[in-house]
């Protein structure tokens, strides 16, 4: 069992926390004021009726319950499907070096990054997505698979701790990104990287600019989300003695780190892709915009996995409980 959208797990429990209560509530109240007609002989069976009621409420309660359960979109476990799915490759290739930790957006950099991609994938059945990341340098952790869910998984748990080496290299990461792709493609399957950073270099990166010729010599062009802000804030760097400490520079200042957008523009123009300002939540949103245009090719009988849903099933049980509780 899973449930898809455990968001608003609590939400919903607290909805049914309040209608169990107002059961209950309900339930006292019509067993003290049946008791009090039937003394006055206006209820020949006050125990019958209140036992009515609470059937009722009961039926009432499970129609919520099953509602609730549908709106949190309970799934089964997986089964194989045949696959016909129109869709692309792309490869999200995101920046986990220490610059990424910077609050110039909500939360930060990386958790707004991770949002955005969580977001857009949503809505991509048919696209096979892998997953790079990188700092100072690349490393694959998700090959392009249909299972959009395992590249979820992997991508909530990335932090600024998965890459060994520190610093940003976004040519290593391009790099790293164009080894997912196979080396033939013979169906012209649209192919794009995905790439989220802050655009911001450190000192001993490797050429750029010929990972972004080999990306444009392969095809495939990068979309460049710029993170951050080009005013910048301080990259935090723990704590002492409860104060809250930041990254400085070798002359011993506290350095700010702003979005290199100059440079993104350059890897989005090198490689035929686009650059979106990451600066708010409405840019991150535009991605699957961006993305959509991509040429799309069928897929077919290379098998997959897809998760029974119950919703189907709980919208009827609820249905039919709620009628029975009308005609009681």
């Amino acid at each position: 069992m899973k449930i898809a959208y455990l968001d608003n797990l609590w939400y919903l429990v607290l909805i049914f926390g309040a209608g169990l209560l107002l059961a209950l509530w309900t339930w006292a109240r019509d067993q003290r004021d049946l008791k009090i007609l039937s003394l006055q002989n206006l209820v020949l069976s006050p125990e019958l009726a209140w036992a009515r009621r609470v059937v009722k409420s009961l039926f009432l309660l499970a129609g919520l319950f099953l509602v609730l359960l549908g709106a949190l979109r309970l799934q089964g476990k997986p089964v194989p499907e045949d696959l016909d799915l129109r869709g692309s490759d792309i490869v999200v290739v995101l920046d986990l070096s220490k610059s990424m930790l910077t609050q110039d957006m909500v939360p930060n950099r990386l958790e707004a990054a991770k949002k955005a991609v969580l977001s857009w994938m949503q809505g991509q059945d048919g696209d096979r997505v892998g997953l790079v990341a990188f700092a100072g340098e690349g490393m694959v952790q998700v090959p392009l698979t249909l299972d959009l869910q395992a590249v979820s998984v992997v991508l909530q748990s990335d932090d600024t701790d998965v890459v060994g080496k520190g610093g940003t290299d976004i040519g290593k990461g391009i790099r790293e990104a164009l080894t997912v792709f196979p080396k033939e493609n013979p169906d012209k399957r649209g192919r794009a990287i995905l790439l989220l950073t802050d655009g911001e270099l450190t000192d001993r990166a490797s050429n750029l600019d010929e990972a972004c010729q080999e990306a444009k010599k392969m095809g495939v062009p990068v979309v460049a989300v710029g993170l951050g802000t080009p005013q910048g804030k301080p990259i935090p760097d723990g704590a002492f003695w409860g104060q809250e400490t930041f990254k400085r520079d070798e002359t011993g200042n506290v350095h700010i780190s702003r979005l290199d957008e100059g440079t993104l523009r350059k890897i989005a123009d090198t490689t035929g892709g686009l650059f979106v300002s990451g600066d708010n939540g409405d840019n991150l949103g535009s991605i699957d915009k961006v993305l959509e245009n991509l040429q799309k090719t069928e897929m077919k009988g290379k098998g997959g996995v897809k998760r029974v849903e119950f919703a189907p099933s709980l919208g009827w049980m609820a249905a039919a409980t709620l009628f029975i509780s009308t005609i009681l």
